[in-house]
């Protein structure tokens, strides 16, 4: 929530000051680090003899500051396999993260999306009046990825399973805070979160199949829309993804051994821009077209993956998550796996800290079926010394009505 509205105060007032994006989780970071240092694990007491570690650690951190030049000079050879191992730094981020604070609960990631919804709506009445249109990139950030913030939270929402093997799934959150989610994708008109969206609801949402279907027809509607909207120089980002799936198809047709190895890190892709395509790139990246295309550039995850790897990495990201579903099944973990595959094609996923850290919580909350909190149905069982099992919140059970047995 802090960066949207930051991103939005920052727009809204015309400063041409940009953050670094990793600047906020570099401090948040080094926040956890000095919280780590005060008490060992969640729930334990803080420890007097952490202050002499604390102050080893600041001084780290300030010589790091002072020498960030040099330091950046001695990492320009890993650096690129730093920046394309930024997917497994942030999944260790998250572990971490989980590790020192605990697991977040799933009504954590319900409430601040629906602050968040409430907020893009807000964003896209504010963009319709003064600029008279509903570009990809709002004040408050990318649409994509806030759609992609947003279906954590839906997912969040879906009802869970009963008991595996003793595991407690709890069902946390409110049907107003559910709306607001749905409120906010439909707000951001981003394709691909529209698309996730209908996915997501119409196979693992709440309620019966009628309902279920009017929202993934709605959503599917404002899709369609979407592509009717007046253009604005914002959507050259939109664009870019597009001739940039097709340019790299073209590459992999006439070299298939590059599917295997990808391309040298930190070098120019053997793209050829099309003419007129030079001033929409400048605009969608800030960099001219003739210092060419870099792997940093390229915003849709699974492409970026693919050109830096080769396809096997893809492949083995998406099998890893299969594997880990079906060890664990569950609604919440079915609809992250299909918000990955969709939202994949035009945003960074786990290369942008921002959406990283959100889906990973996500996909470790999903995959550990146990929340800090859990429902009063479950309280009262436990007290009772039975085995504690989860109600359904109604009567109909949205995966047996479209015979999606055993998720």
């Amino acid at each position: 929530m802090a960066i949207p509205l930051g991103l939005g105060l920052v727009n809204f007032q015309g400063s041409p000051y940009r953050m670094p994006p990793v600047l906020p989780w570099l401090i948040l970071a080094g926040l956890g680090t000095i919280f780590a240092m005060l008490r060992q694990a969640p729930g334990k007491s803080f420890r007097k003899q952490s202050f002499f570690e604390i102050a080893l650690f600041l001084v780290l951190v300030a010589i790091l500051v002072l020498y960030a030049s040099d330091i950046s000079k001695l990492l320009e050879g890993p650096l690129p396999y730093l920046a394309e191992g930024m997917p497994l730094v942030m999944l260790l981020f998250c572990g971490l993260w989980i590790k020192t604070f605990g697991m977040p609960n799933r009504a954590d990631l319900q409430r601040y999306g629906a602050l968040l919804g409430i907020l893009c709506s807000v964003d896209i009445v504010a963009e319709a009046v003064f600029r008279q249109a509903a570009p990809t990139v709002r004040w408050i950030g990318n649409t994509d990825i806030l759609a992609g913030l947003l279906l954590v939270s839906l997912c969040a929402s879906l009802k869970p399973g009963t008991n595996d093997g003793g595991i407690l799934e709890p069902d946390q959150g409110h049907p107003s805070w559910r709306l607001l989610t749905m409120l906010g994708i439909a707000a951001c008109l981003s394709r691909t979160g529209l698309f996730a969206a209908a996915w997501i609801f119409l196979f693992f949402g709440r309620g019966r199949k009628r309902v279920r279907t009017m929202w993934a027809v709605i959503f599917i509607s404002l899709l369609v829309y979407t592509f009717f909207l007046p253009y604005t120089p914002a959507d050259a980002v939109r664009y870019i993804d597009y001739w940039l799936w097709l340019e790299s198809a073209r590459i992999f047709t006439d070299n298939p051994a590059l599917l295997l190895t990808g391309f040298p890190l930190g070098a120019a892709l053997p793209v050829t821009f099309p003419t007129g395509m030079g001033p929409i790139w400048e605009a969608a990246t800030g960099s001219p077209a003739m210092i060419g295309a870099h792997l940093q550039q390229i915003t849709p995850f699974w492409l970026r993956l693919t050109l830096a790897w080769g396809l096997g990495a893809p492949l083995a990201f998406m099998a890893t998550i299969f594997t880990l579903l079906l060890r664990r099944q569950t609604r919440m973990g079915a609809g992250l796996t299909a918000a990955i595959f969709a939202q994949g094609m035009t945003t960074p996923l786990f290369f942008d800290p921002c959406l990283a850290i959100a889906i990973g919580l996500g996909l470790f909350l999903s995959l550990s079926g146990s929340g800090r909190k859990t429902n009063t149905r479950v309280k009262t069982d436990q007290a009772n010394g039975s085995t504690p099992t989860i109600k359904p919140t109604d009567d109909s059970d949205p995966v047996t009505d479209w015979d999606l047995r055993p998720l």
